[in-house]
Parts: C-alpha cells; sequence; structure tokens
C-alpha cells in the first residue's frame, strides 16, 4: 500500500498535468518527456503505478530518486526505475528495505539492506548497456534524420533508409521531407509488384547522403497516413555484452570492502541480446570447442569452459564477496510483471546466499557445470498486477 501519510508537497515522478497528445515517441525524445506527456490509457496505467510504488519510498531519499529518473540520460533515468523495481520487488516479497544502509568498514553505501526473519542482505543496483559497438555510428543524430523521415507523409508507401554517409548538420524539415513527398507522390503503389526490386531514391541533405526505398503498403491499409520509416539503417559491430557484464561486476564487487551480509547485485540488462547463456559465460567462464589436431582417434570434439569468468578466473575463485547475481533481462517501466530476475549464485561467495525463493536460480560447479532451478511463481502475482498489465494490447492500437 502506498504511504497515505505523504504530504501533498511531497515530489512526484510525473507532472500534474492535462495530456491531450497521444502520439507515439519520437527517435530524439527521451523516455521520461514521452510517459510524463502521452495521453493514452496504456500510460497512464504504467504512470498511475510507478506513482503507487513511489509513494512507499522514503521521502528522505526521494528528492534524489525523482531527479534521476526525470534525467533525459538512460543512464540515470533507467538506473533510477531500476531501483525503485527492486525496492518494490523485496518489500512484495515481504522484507522490510532500508535505502543506502551503512556498511561496517567503509563509508560507501550500497543501494539498499534488505531483511526478513533472520535473512539479511545487501543489494547493489547497477544497468548494463551494450549491444552492438560501432565506433561510426552516432545515435543521437542519427534520431534527427529518423524524426525527420516520420514528418514526411504518404497515404500508399512506407520507405526503407540506409546511410550512405553519415553527417553532423541537422537538416532542416523541408529539406528532407518536400524531395521525399514529392518522389513518393510520383510512384503508383499499384504498379509496383511485391517482388520486384523496390524503387529507390538517393538523397543528398547538407553532409549526409541518404537511400530511400519505397515499399507499398498492404492494399487494405492504404490511404492511412501512419509512420513514414519502416526499415530501418542495418547494424553492424561487435557483440560486447559479456565483457560488458564483467566490467560491471568487477566494478560493484569491489566497492564495499568485504560485506559482513550476503551482497547480491542486481543487474538490469539493456541489451537485446543479452540471454541468460551470456550472464552465465560472464560469471563463470566462456565456453569453448575443443579438439584435437593430429590424433585421428580423437576426431570428436568436447566443449569446455574456460577461466574467464568474473567468479573464476585462472586456478582460483575470484569476486567471492559477490554473493550473486540477480539478472534482470527485457524488464521495464511498462512491464515490469513480464517475467522474474534470474538469480545466479556464487558458489565460492565468502557470505553465501542461502534463501532463493521465488527466483529461478543457478550456479556451478568447479568443472564449470551449470545447474540450474526453475519456478512456477509468476511475476504478476508477486507485484499484485493483474496478468498482461498494463494492457495486452499495443498501447496506439485502441
Amino acid at each position: 500500500m502506498a504511504n497515505r501519510c505523504r504530504p501533498a508537497s511531497a515530489p512526484t515522478l510525473f507532472d500534474d498535468l492535462v495530456r491531450t497528445d497521444p502520439a507515439p515517441a519520437s527517435h530524439g525524445e527521451d523516455s521520461f518527456t514521452f510517459m510524463n506527456r502521452v495521453d493514452q490509457l496504456f500510460w497512464c496505467r504504467v504512470r498511475d503505478q510507478l506513482e503507487e510504488w513511489f509513494g512507499e519510498y522514503p521521502m528522505d531519499v526521494a528528492a534524489d530518486l525523482v531527479g534521476r529518473f526525470r534525467d533525459s540520460d538512460p543512464r540515470q533515468h533507467v538506473a533510477a526505475w531500476w531501483e525503485l523495481y527492486l525496492f518494490t520487488l523485496y518489500r512484495r516479497l515481504g522484507y522490510s528495505v532500508t535505502v543506502h544502509p551503512n556498511v561496517s568498514g567503509t563509508t560507501a553505501q550500497p543501494d539498499f539492506l534488505v531483511v526478513r526473519d533472520d535473512e539479511e542482505l545487501y543489494v547493489e543496483a547497477a544497468v548494463v548497456f551494450s549491444g552492438i559497438v560501432d565506433e561510426e555510428r552516432h545515435n543521437a543524430r542519427e534520431a534527427w534524420i529518423y524524426d525527420l523521415v516520420n514528418k514526411a507523409s504518404n497515404p500508399d508507401f512506407h520507405v526503407g533508409l540506409e546511410f550512405d554517409r553519415l553527417g553532423v548538420q541537422r537538416p532542416k524539415t523541408t529539406e528532407l521531407t518536400q524531395p521525399l513527398e514529392q518522389w513518393l507522390t510520383g510512384l503508383d503503389s499499384d504498379e509496383i509488384d511485391a517482388g520486384q526490386e523496390p524503387p529507390e531514391l538517393y538523397l543528398s541533405v547538407r553532409d549526409w547522403r541518404l537511400i530511400f526505398a519505397a515499399f507499398p503498403v498492404k492494399r487494405e491499409h492504404r490511404g492511412n497516413p501512419g509512420r513514414l520509416l519502416g526499415i530501418y539503417p542495418a547494424t553492424a559491430g561487435v557483440v560486447n555484452d559479456k565483457e560488458m557484464v564483467r566490467k560491471t561486476m568487477k566494478r560493484k564487487g569491489s566497492h564495499y570492502g568485504i560485506p559482513d551480509k550476503p551482497f547480491v547485485v542486481a543487474l538490469l540488462c539493456m541489451s537485446s541480446f543479452m540471454e541468460d547463456g551470456d550472464i552465465e559465460q560472464a560469471l563463470f567462464g566462456s565456453l569453448a570447442y575443443q579438439y584435437y589436431v593430429g590424433e585421428p582417434r580423437r576426431r570428436e570434439g568436447q566443449w569446455v569452459r574456460q577461466r574467464d569468468g568474473f567468479w573464476m578466473r585462472g586456478t582460483q575463485p575470484r569476486g567471492t564477496r559477490v554473493s550473486a547475481v540477480l539478472a534482470g533481462t527485457d524488464l521495464m517501466p511498462w512491464c515490469p510483471a513480464r517475467q522474474l530476475p534470474h538469480l545466479w549464485l556464487n558458489p565460492w561467495a565468502t557470505q553465501p546466499l542461502i534463501v532463493t525463493d521465488p527466483f529461478p536460480t543457478a550456479t556451478a560447479n568447479n568443472h564449470g557445470r551449470v545447474v540450474s532451478t526453475d519456478t512456477n511463481v509468476e511475476a504478476h502475482v508477486i507485484l499484485g498486477l493483474p496478468k498482461g498489465w498494463p494492457d495486452p494490447r499495443s498501447p496506439f492500437n485502441d
């Protein structure tokens, strides 16, 4: 239940205003700005639920959380939401939660001390941003172009976009929309066979060179202009998810001295490429296929665990101050009840974590063999939300 004694002057996550803009987020719009202004029932439910959770957050540290939640920098905004989620999750599990507790032997303070009966543990929140790294791409400048393309309109086509040359100058709206709309107006959607190569437009705008391809909208949907940009530029690069997890764990794992209680690092993994196998390999070591050259009797290879994990490097366990990692994937403010985070136990921890319910868990032995235990508990039940909350339908399909 929310704290009903909270004064009217207390800070809130979102502004109290009349919302009239139902439009989807633009590419240059940060997450908080979008959620704060969008007029949709789906997002109204999200705002109301987050405010209810925030109503339980301690007032003496509420202003700091609000400031970071409202930040346009996703590293601040998402981290603040993740802390609010963890605070709520552990409270729903019956724990009392202290924010920024003191730890013996250090002035550094982890995010939470959670206590239930005789069980006590520290929880430190962290967000891992990773995915594909392409040094030649620039997301903020590319967002300029995406938003300008979507300001153009045509009821019969959507377009694909590729960057032939990336620029640094910000085009004016009409410099892009006018030639794009003129080109599409001259095309006949009925004459373009779905199987043929789509017509293309090479367009130079300031110091950008753009390649557009035109794709007819399905006949039954023509005549209703929507977002013009349908296919985005392909991204190629190096996926560094495992290494980013290891770096984050190294930074967080040694920041609080030697904890006198089990210490859990709660990771929110933001990469769309992140899977449980990546976290497993980041913690326990990468998997490699070992085979033998020049030995005909040993033609078949085998999978082996390399000693390059955060918890096992070389011949000795490492990172023993961290008792477990609580890893969340595919969790955001609008889908917190989609699934529970996965709990990864450190079998060599100085302070072992004993109680693991209700999370799905995994741990490994000295040979790197991982053993997992699933759970039948659903996240929405713990959080007290209806199944499919806030709405199983798309937020922009009323």
